[in-house]
């Protein structure tokens, strides 16, 4: 049919807009994977490369003090102190930064200075300074945990956290597998401190890429809104955030019982193969089979869209990590190493399990402002079971003996998790027995 010009003109105008909406509707349309999320890739890069880098740098420091160095037992044990005590004293500052600074650029700076710290433990003469440098180091680091967690819930649709969530720890646990075998590779062939330094370029690429993502993550500009809002009253506000729910609360109560109960016991491993297999083997087998569990479980977890019932999640993987200890317990040098790995992939399995379910919690519970700051406090937490359960446990084995000391653990775990459920039960008797009261009360 024919149209008269300005008919045509009229009609190709509504054509174009609609063209321009659908254009405009499928740019509006959420992301189906994450990988598509504008930055995401590269801040996970980031942070992969990061991840890398610190384990090489574990690999090298523990050669550098017990076998370069001949540090004595003192220095060693000090090593956890200063890598986690800034942790413990700094983590609750980062919300209050937060305010003021662009996050990912924060964290490019960051990254920067822990580079140059690395550097400096590459011309370290002394354990003395190598600790020192560690302490600086681990206070520049304070800042990636808060705002790795509160990017991804900025960034990362609901359904799509989890998986956010489960590749950050593939990453993590997959390099604590693979990493020390190329660690071992690369020690046979190159000096210790060369390690250092594939660390320390590692944080430099990292801040590379950070700083070409900076302008996609808009800066929030609170400093006016924050600026009469002192340290005391920001933390005030965090604690009183992760108090006002009850869920999270529990799941942290949990977790912290949990990771107390790991860290009473992990370094007491190498004691307790050294007890019963004069094969060092023995132990490699088992730290393999760990982290094979947890990146099994991660990968499963992967592929769900949603975690629900997540107090059920948290105390199924504490009881298999229990479980796991009690077994651990038992072990004798008779025993086969098919018997060592399913006790790994098991511990594994509940240690991947938790560090999910926590993290997960900290993306969906609470609001989008009490994220960092939540995120603080678990850091802060962690950190100072890191500091106290180790040296405990050292003390409780020479005590009780290390085989005793596994099965406490998981003892101790398993009491722990079945507490809730009694007063819960209680409470739930107290309640029927109240209307059973009030029934016959109101019958009379």
């Amino acid at each position: 049919m024919y149209l008269p010009p300005k008919d045509r003109l009229d009609r190709l105008y509504k054509e174009a807009e609609t063209h321009q909406l659908d254009k405009s509707l499928k740019r509006e349309q959420p992301p189906k994977t994450i990988w598509g999320i504008r930055g995401y890739p590269a801040l996970f890069t980031s942070y992969s490369i990061s991840v890398i880098g610190q384990w090489f740098d574990s690999i090298a420091l523990m050669v550098l003090f017990a076998y370069i160095w001949q540090s004595s037992p003192i220095y060693l044990g000090l090593i956890p102190v200063a890598l986690a005590l800034p942790h413990v004293l700094l983590s609750q500052f980062v919300t209050n930064l937060l305010k003021h600074f662009h996050k990912i650029r924060l964290m490019a700076f960051a990254d920067c200075l822990t580079a140059c710290f690395t550097i400096g433990l590459f011309f370290s003469p002394t354990p003395w300074l190598a600790l020192i440098l560690l302490s600086l180091r681990s206070t520049a680091n304070v800042v990636h945990y808060p705002i790795q967690q509160s990017l991804v819930r900025e960034l990362i649709p609901e359904h799509l956290r989890l998986k956010a969530v489960s590749w950050n720890g593939l990453v993590s646990q997959g390099a604590k597998i693979i990493v020390p075998f190329l660690g071992g590779l690369f020690l046979t062939v190159l000096a210790p401190q060369t390690l250092l330094l594939l660390n320390a370029a590692a944080f430099l690429i990292s801040a590379a890429i950070l700083f070409s993502i900076q302008q996609l993550v808009p800066s929030t500009n609170t400093t006016k809104t924050y600026a009469k809002t002192s340290f005391y009253e920001q933390w005030k506000s965090g604690w009183l955030a992760l108090f006002s729910y009850p869920l999270l609360l529990s799941l942290f109560s949990l977790s912290l019982i949990g990771i107390f109960c790991i860290q009473f016991v992990d370094s007491q491993f190498p004691i307790l193969f050294r007890k019963i297999s004069t094969d060092p083997q023995s132990l490699t087998i088992v730290i393999s089979a760990i982290g094979f569990g947890a990146v099994t479980i991660m990968s499963i977890l992967n592929r769900l869209k949603k975690l629900t019932h997540l107090l059920f999640w948290i105390s199924l993987s504490l009881v298999l990590i229990a479980l796991s200890f009690i077994g651990f317990s038992q072990i004798q040098a008779h025993h086969s190493a098919y018997f060592l790995l399913v006790l790994g992939f098991i511990c594994g399995v509940g240690t991947g399990l938790s560090i999910t379910t926590i993290n997960y919690a900290i993306q969906t519970i609470p609001r989008d402002e009490e994220v960092a700051s939540i995120a603080s406090i678990s850091q802060s937490l962690t950190s100072l079971v890191v500091i106290v359960a180790p040296p405990t446990g050292a003390i409780l084995t020479q005590v009780v003996g290390v085989q005793t000391m596994f099965a406490l653990s998981g003892i101790v775990l398993i009491i722990c998790l079945s507490l809730p459920v009694l007063v819960k039960v209680k409470q739930k008797r107290l309640s029927t027995k109240k209307k059973r009261i009030h029934y016959d009360s109101s019958s009379l």
